[in-house]
């Protein structure tokens, strides 16, 4: 893609992931940051100088600009569905970060309104795009664990401690952030699971709240039945040290992925997401191996992997790989947790 065919993008929400995404834009050969939108002037101010792209005072600027094609809405939850709607009624194709939304209903409304208008909605669900995650996914589907029997997986941090009643995910009704840590990171492995090995039917989930002084449940564990038959497991938790894995079993072998991330603040954290697959390890442990057998795999960028599909996306008008009904079957998945842990009892999944 030519320097001037480089697809106009501008990025609504500045906050420590939207640093990450612009960042990406900005490494992209296929987009450009055009400007950006935060409520707070100062933020807009910074975040235009470090990234080399322009400001708005308001989202209705924003959609004005010819030169924008693509908005990258990395907002609060429970504004995705009304700043998505917006955006495709002007014309706008719309890249926003996982979930699609905190319900299903404002998930609907965002997919029917792009439809209506033509235009792509592509949601960021980066952790299948690690190449870990991504070459498990071949090894499954060629066979080499045998029949898939079931999943377990974890995604946790202790972000609920940082917490303060300013914070939208302060609130763990859909106005705020439900389900705490299982909206936030467990639903990146809901979107996975489902990517590897298909439809969810039942749903089963207890949710505490321990430790964390938020309005919301800080520990969580969700298990679930395929309508392949294999049984899988999501742990999230608000308080406890990072972790990121999948642990695959197999009539024939067990696959197990470990994003081993440090322990670090959360802005070097964020640094490290352009080369997380040097964090990541991907073991083979065969029923006739007397060690796991550790597996190589390309080292990848999966933020800029997900900006340039979107480019594409734009350009040609194929359909993206993490759509708005896939991320609809993950936050499905996510919902029936909930009320499952509310009524003690187990759920269908329904989208």
């Amino acid at each position: 893609m030519a320097k001037q065919d480089k697809v106009g993008m501008a990025l609504i929400g500045i906050g420590g992931w939207g640093g990450i995404i612009g960042s990406a834009v900005q490494r992209s050969n296929k987009a450009r940051l055009v400007t950006c939108y935060a409520r707070t002037p100062e933020k807009r101010q910074a975040f235009s100088q470090k990234h080399g792209c322009e400001q708005e005072k308001s989202f209705e600027d924003v959609l004005k600009r010819d030169d924008v094609e693509g908005l990258l809405l990395v907002t609060p939850n429970a504004v995705h569905a009304e700043h998505a709607v917006l955006a495709a009624q002007h014309g706008k194709h719309v890249f926003v970060d996982k979930p699609i939304a905190n319900t299903l209903a404002d998930g609907k409304m965002m997919i029917e309104a792009c439809q209506k208008a033509g235009v792509t909605l592509l949601v960021g669900h980066d952790i299948r795009r690690v190449s870990g995650f991504r070459k498990a996914k071949e090894l499954i589907d060629q066979g080499a664990i045998g029949k898939p029997v079931m999943v377990e997986s974890n995604f946790s941090g202790r972000m609920g401690f940082e917490l303060t009643p300013d914070k939208w995910r302060w609130r763990g009704d859909d106005s705020g952030c439900p389900a705490g840590a299982l909206m936030t990171m467990g639903v990146h492995h809901a979107d996975t699971l489902n990517y590897y090995f298909g439809p969810i039917k039942k749903v089963f989930a207890f949710f505490n709240k321990l430790y964390t002084p938020a309005d919301v449940e800080d520990v969580t564990m969700t298990t679930f039945q395929f309508e392949s038959g294999a049984l899988g497991y999501i742990g999230s938790s608000y308080v406890s040290p990072r972790t990121n894995w999948i642990y695959v079993y197999g009539t024939d072998a067990q696959l197990f992925c470990n994003l081993a991330l440090p322990n670090a603040p959360l802005e070097e954290y964020l640094r490290i997401w352009p080369v997380v697959d040097k964090y990541t390890v991907l073991q083979l442990i065969g029923k006739t191996k007397d060690k796991p057998e550790t597996i190589s795999f390309p080292i990848g960028d999966p933020i800029l992997e997900e900006i340039d599909e979107f480019a594409d996306c734009i350009r040609t008008g194929k359909k993206p790989e993490t759509d708005g009904q896939g991320a609809l079957v993950a936050l499905a998945l996510i919902r029936a947790a909930i009320d499952s842990a509310r009524t003690g009892k187990p759920v269908d999944l329904k989208v």
